[in-house]
């Protein structure tokens, strides 16, 4: 089944154009060592469609072979005070609604073990991560007993040790077929009435909020909530809960086994269709009224965020990101490495009082009043202008 032609979901080939965005950085996670690098780091084209019938989204002209990952991937969040307070949250939730204390976790895509240590603190006796970028890694996530993380990639036959819950965060927008995944948990789950947590970056939020910036091509999939409903039905699974969290940005689905519903259509498309022909009539007018802006700004100018909606973010202003002189971080891991294609240098936010810019954009109005606080607490006075959300 072709990506550029067939739903991940349904298979239907009755598409509709979304948002197209040229020459992004393959994966804009992967920081590189110098600035040469950087301006050759790989780069492909978005071509984002949607189905009808499910209200998935996806890059119609993603290339999955190019998905070569490589040392400098680095997309942990935890460095932030607000997202820590959510993960917390969010983990002692978990513990309580599947009654998993003194009993087993597996999360499929763990990073670095963050949740799996937090699971393990709110009262999982084990909590057991798979993910093949932490080979040869050391992470202090994995201090406790009990907490383990494999680092390979997850398959239906490392389900030989007991399992309470399975959780899958911000693993499916990756996945060019996510259908056999969520297919594969079910076979293993069987007859147990084992729950599923499964997150994922809120298409909904990205197309209501016109944040082109969430347009990244190391995401191939855009989950609304219809088309996850969709997908997690067909599989198997009946959702206990279809949420929105982290002020929208992220979408959670709780769910159990039951029989697949093939062919299940979720009645709730038609406001997701409407949603995703404004964001494509707005998007390319902001992505001009960024440009002008920075053409005219007499100064400097950094971005605070050096992940995703950042590092994408300069590489759509083109001629017009001259002004930029760095993109800051409060993750350690990422100082002194350079954004791919643009080859902005990462910097501390310490940096910013020899850089001294005229302008801070804010990736994500999420960290608006951490980083205006730390700023001011440092004795700068420039200009802030949230770019997202």
């Amino acid at each position: 089944m072709s990506l550029a032609t067939n739903c991940p979901i349904s298979g239907s080939t009755d598409l509709k154009p979304v948002f197209k965005l040229g020459n992004v950085p393959v994966i804009c996670n992967q920081l590189w060592p110098d600035a040469d690098a950087a301006r050759a780091a790989p780069a492909g084209d978005v071509d984002l469609v949607i189905c009808p019938e499910t209200a998935m989204i996806w890059n119609a002209a993603f290339e999955p072979e190019r998905m070569v990952y490589a040392p400098g991937y680095e997309n942990a969040l935890h460095f932030s005070p607000k997202f820590q307070a959510f993960a917390e949250e969010l983990a002692k939730g978990l513990v309580d609604r599947f009654d998993l204390k003194g009993k087993h976790v597996f999360e499929i895509g763990c990073g670095d073990g963050h949740m799996l240590d937090l699971m393990s603190k709110h009262g999982a006796a084990t909590a057991t991560g798979f993910d093949p970028s932490m080979a040869g890694k050391e992470t202090p996530f994995t201090a406790r007993d009990g907490v383990e993380i494999v680092p390979e990639y997850f398959r239906s036959d490392q389900l030989d040790r007991p399992f309470d819950a399975i959780l899958c965060r911000h693993v499916l927008e990756h996945l060019d077929a996510p259908m056999p995944l969520l297919q594969d948990i079910r076979r293993a789950i069987g007859d147990r009435d084992v729950p599923v947590y499964f997150e994922v970056p809120n298409a909904g939020w990205m197309l209501r909020a016109v944040s082109m910036w969430d347009v990244i091509y190391e995401h191939v999939g855009y989950w609304t909530a219809p088309a996850m409903e969709a997908a997690f039905r067909r599989a198997g699974f009946t959702p206990v809960s279809i949420t929105e969290g982290y002020d929208g940005q992220f979408l959670m689905i709780e769910a159990r086994p039951s029989q697949p519903e093939t062919g299940w259509v979720s009645p709730d498309v038609d406001g997701v269709l409407q949603d995703a022909a404004a964001f494509s009539a707005a998007s390319n007018g902001l992505l001009d009224e960024w440009r002008d802006r920075l053409s005219k700004l007499d100064g400097k100018a950094v971005i605070w965020g050096a992940g995703s909606k950042g590092i994408t973010f300069a590489n759509a202003l083109g001629e017009a990101a001259a002004p930029l002189a760095a993109l800051v971080d409060l993750n350690p891991r990422k100082h002194g490495l350079y954004a791919p294609g643009v080859a902005l240098p990462v910097v501390s936010p310490e940096d910013l009082k020899d850089l001294r810019p005229d302008l801070i954009l804010i990736s994500n109005a999420l960290y608006e009043a951490e980083i205006t606080e730390q700023v001011r607490a440092m004795g700068l006075n420039p200009e802030f202008a949230v770019v997202a959300g």
